[in-house]
């Protein structure tokens, strides 16, 4: 049975990678030299160039920038658009680095509107680096990522390294048909602190599309601060899509095949979310739990993974336990399975109706 279960992700895998990169390179062919347009490794502040570069190949009907070797520096945010997409060379030769004192996002979407936002579509982010240790903020804000964008569909986030970024290194809303893969973490989340908001590796928040179809795979965070991988319902904090009231109930997302280790935190969360797989991660050493779930879950398979040497090894509670929330929250159809927990301070911690899940 098991085996079953782990051919069939993976097959899954195959066929949705195929699709999310068929889909993307399909709809842009044409390159542009960056350098071409005065994004170049010797300039104080890319951010200028680059923005007119990017709207540029939008009102081109969309391509791709290509980036040299080199440091490109970016003093503030630049606004992506649709069907253009951002590649560098490797992620030891394209560095993308932040610089400022105050907080902001390097990759933003496009706000039109008060609780208004335009899906950024079509787009592929790869082969480069995003430094943040160059943000030096007094405060702390969630506002402060490498990819900061609400909504987006059709997009492949691939072989990207992210380190040092104040908040949240990804942290990407309401995604439908979207690719996170082979993205490397260190350090998000860095000036976060507990009982902060935001500031992890990876995180996405969740109820933009009734369909919020997205896999996380292949990717590897170390050292971040709230979570390394995490879901957050977002209905909480009435962001929704283009002010829509009630929000949906999206479901589809996959989890699969990555390390999250030495966070200051937890290490894969679910803060309120349906119909997700979790399956054949390994998540260990870190200060809080291997698996983290709050708020409410349901549908939600956590197996074959492997929770080592954290404070839980997973730990699932009621909205009620958590500071700024309160209610029960709905649990159910959990199932958890074919887990390893070996060397955590607690191995199992679950504060929800035993109604709602079953362990095999």
């Amino acid at each position: 049975m098991k085996k079953i279960i782990i051919l069939h992700t993976c097959r899954t895998l195959v066929l949705w990678v195929c699709f999310f990169v068929c889909q993307a390179v399909a709809a842009q062919s044409v390159v542009y030299n960056a350098e071409d347009y005065f994004v170049q490794p010797q300039m104080w502040d890319n951010t200028r160039a680059l923005q007119q570069l990017v709207d540029k190949v939008a009102s081109q009907g969309g391509g791709v920038i290509q980036l040299g070797t080199g440091e490109f520096v970016f003093r503030g945010p630049v606004k992506w658009r649709s069907k253009v997409s951002l590649q560098g060379v490797s992620v030891q030769g394209t560095v993308l680095r932040m610089v400022g004192d105050t907080n902001w996002s390097l990759f933003i979407g496009e706000s039109v509107a008060q609780g208004d936002f335009k899906a950024i579509e079509s787009v592929r982010f790869q082969h480069f680096t995003v430094d943040g240790y160059g943000m030096k903020p007094s405060s702390y804000s969630t506002n402060c990522k490498a990819f900061n964008i609400r909504p987006i569909t059709d997009a492949v986030f691939d072989d990207l390294l992210l380190r040092g970024t104040p908040a949240t290194s990804l942290g990407v809303d309401f995604l439908n048909r979207v690719f996170i893969n082979n993205v490397r973490v260190k350090d998000g989340g860095r000036k976060w602190r507990p009982g902060q908001g935001g500031g992890s590796g990876i995180g996405i928040g969740l109820r933009g599309y009734e369909d919020e179809n997205f896999i996380i795979t292949n990717c590897v965070c170390d050292g971040c601060g709230n979570n390394g991988i995490f879901l957050e319902d977002q209905s909480r904090f009435g962001n929704g899509v283009n002010g829509r009231t009630p929000m949906t109930e999206g479901k589809g997302q996959i989890i699969s095949n990555n390390i999250v280790k030495n966070g200051r935190n937890h290490g894969i969360s679910i803060q309120g979310a349906r119909n997700v797989t979790v399956a054949n991660n390994i998540s260990y050493n870190n200060a809080g739990a291997g698996f983290y779930g709050n708020y409410f879950m349901s549908d939600v398979l956590i197996g074959n993974n492997q929770f080592l040497d954290n404070h839980y090894g997973i730990y699932i509670c009621p909205a009620s336990n958590v500071k700024g929330f309160s209610g029960v929250g709905e649990f159910r159809d959990i199932t958890i399975q074919g887990n390893v927990l070996k060397r955590n301070q607690e191995p199992l911690l679950i504060e929800i109706p035993d109604s709602s899940y079953v362990i095999k």
